[in-house]
């Protein structure tokens, strides 16, 4: 429990304290209450996601509980996939290690939520999650997902490409930006958790980022 609570408070002392300088030095800095309100997504969901792990490890802050994870986890298999797992497998997360890195992702992404808002940050989020739910079908083998990885991943290229002002051109190069840095992630391949063997859903990553690619181009942020 300890540890749960320094994570919480690392997490809303980083997004709050650690303001981004402005493009322009000789503006006045923002106070905190103005901060606060740029990021009110982000902070919001990384809390949310911060309990929900805390709720469903059994209070342990370390590893999911098995059952719990079996039972609201995304399957591929019909005979025991149930409707409501395609909203419960984006808020649950396997261990620390899975959800830190999803947390810092978020938190990273209040970078975004600055420019755009928090109604496009969640638009944005949403859609690359939906845009990762198939990942589940490109597996021939019984295989259960679990996450909000592809919205985060999703945000990170929303990042890049969500300009209303951008080229053909520019549009490419900032979607070959996000093409590599993911390829660089997706090194990593395997995991443990609990007797078993469990795979990143690299997949499902590339689906939410290459989805909201193309809808940032179609359907851009404008101010």
């Amino acid at each position: 429990m300890i540890f749960f609570f320094i994570s919480c408070t690392i997490y809303i002392a980083a997004l709050l304290f650690l303001r981004p300088y402005e493009h322009n030095l000789k503006a006045v800095p923002l106070t905190f209450v103005q901060n606060f309100k740029l990021i009110q997504a982000s902070l919001y969901l990384g809390i949310f996601l911060l309990v929900i792990f805390f709720i469903t490890s059994n209070y342990n802050f370390y590893v999911i509980d098995e059952r719990i994870y079996h039972l609201l986890a995304l399957s591929n298999e019909i005979t025991i996939s149930l409707p409501y797992q395609i909203i419960t497998h984006l808020f649950i997360h396997i261990d620390l290690f899975h959800l830190l890195a999803n947390i810092t992702g978020i938190g990273l992404a209040s970078l975004y939520e600055r420019r755009v808002g928090s109604k496009r940050f969640l638009s944005i989020l949403a859609i690359g999650c939906i845009a990762s739910i198939p990942s589940t079908l490109f597996h021939a083998e019984a295989t259960s997902v679990a996450g909000i990885s592809g919205g985060v991943y999703g945000l990170f290229s929303a990042y890049f490409v969500d300009r209303a002002e951008l080229t053909i051109k520019e549009w490419l190069g900032a979607c070959l930006i996000v093409a590599v840095v993911i390829l660089i992630i997706s090194f990593g391949q395997t995991y443990q958790y609990s007797s078993n063997d469990y795979q990143v859903d690299h997949i499902g990553h590339m689906l939410g980022a290459i989805f909201v690619m193309f809808y940032c181009r179609f359907k851009p942020f404008r101010l």
